[in-house]
C-alpha cells in the first residue's frame, strides 16, 4: 500500500474523530499522518523499514506513540471486516512499531521519522556546495525553538539575516526539518515556518481541551 493510500485513511478516520468531537484524537493522527504525506509514492512497509532503522528512542512525552496505537487499534477493529487485506496488514504492522516506542513523543518521532525517511539529495556538477555547518546549526536551534513563538521567531530572523546562509543552506534545510522538498529560497522558509505553526497550534488546541480527548 502506498503511503498516500495510508494517509488518506487517516484523514477519514480524523474527520470521523472530528465528527465525534474528539478533537485531541483527531489532532494525534492528523500529526502521525504528516510521516506518510511526505513521501507519496513510498510503500508504507518500505517507509516502516526505513523509520525502524532510526538510532535511539527519541524523546518521551505526551501525546505519545502508544496514545496513536491505540487510537490505530480502534481504526482496525472498525476495518477489520470491510478493509481489504492489504490495509489490515499495513495497520497492524505500523500499530506493533508504534507499541514498540510507545512512550515517544509524537512530535519528536514525526521530526526523526521524516528527516531519517527523507530520500537523500542529488547533487548536479554545477550546484553550489552546502555549507552544512550552517545547515546542522541552525536545524539544532530551530527544532530545539519549536513551538515557542518568541525563541522559534528570534532564531528564524537570524537564519533570514545571516549572509553566509545560501539557498543551497535554506533549502536543504527545509528538506532536512520537514522531509519535503522546495526549489525556491521563499518556498523553503515558508515550510520551516508553517512546521514551527502547526505545532503551535497543536500545542494551543491541547491546552485548550486540557489534553482530554473524547473517544
Amino acid at each position: 500500500m502506498k503511503c498516500r493510500d495510508f494517509s488518506a485513511v487517516l484523514r477519514t478516520f480524523a474527520d470521523l474523530l472530528d465528527a465525534a468531537g474528539a478533537l485531541v484524537a483527531r489532532d494525534q493522527i492528523i500529526m502521525f499522518a504528516v510521516v506518510f504525506d511526505a513521501h507519496p509514492t513510498s510503500s508504507v512497509s518500505d517507509l516502516a523499514k526505513r523509520i525502524g532503522a532510526l538510532r535511539g528512542t527519541g524523546t518521551a512525552g505526551s501525546p505519545s506513540l502508544g496514545d496513536v496505537a491505540r487510537l490505530l487499534s480502534a481504526l482496525k477493529s472498525v476495518l477489520n471486516k470491510t478493509a481489504k487485506a492489504t490495509v489490515l496488514t499495513d495497520l497492524n504492522a505500523i500499530e506493533k512499531f508504534l507499541h514498540d516506542r510507545a512512550s515517544m513523543e509524537l512530535g519528536a518521532f514525526v521530526r526523526l521519522a521524516t528527516e531519517a525517511a527523507a530520500p537523500r539529495p542529488t547533487r548536479s556538477r554545477d550546484a553550489p556546495a552546502v555549507r552544512d555547518d550552517l545547515v546542522i546549526h541552525y536545524k539544532e536551534k530551530l527544532e530545539a525553538a519549536l513551538g515557542d513563538e518568541e525563541k522559534f521567531s528570534a532564531v528564524y530572523n537570524d537564519l533570514r539575516t545571516n549572509t553566509a546562509v545560501g539557498r543551497p543552506e535554506i533549502i536543504a534545510l527545509a528538506k532536512q526539518m520537514t522531509g519535503s522538498g522546495a526549489r525556491a529560497e521563499d518556498a523553503a522558509l515558508k515550510k520551516i515556518w508553517n512546521r514551527h505553526q502547526s505545532l503551535v497550534v497543536f500545542k494551543a488546541k491541547s491546552r485548550a481541551t486540557g489534553g482530554r480527548s473524547a473517544a
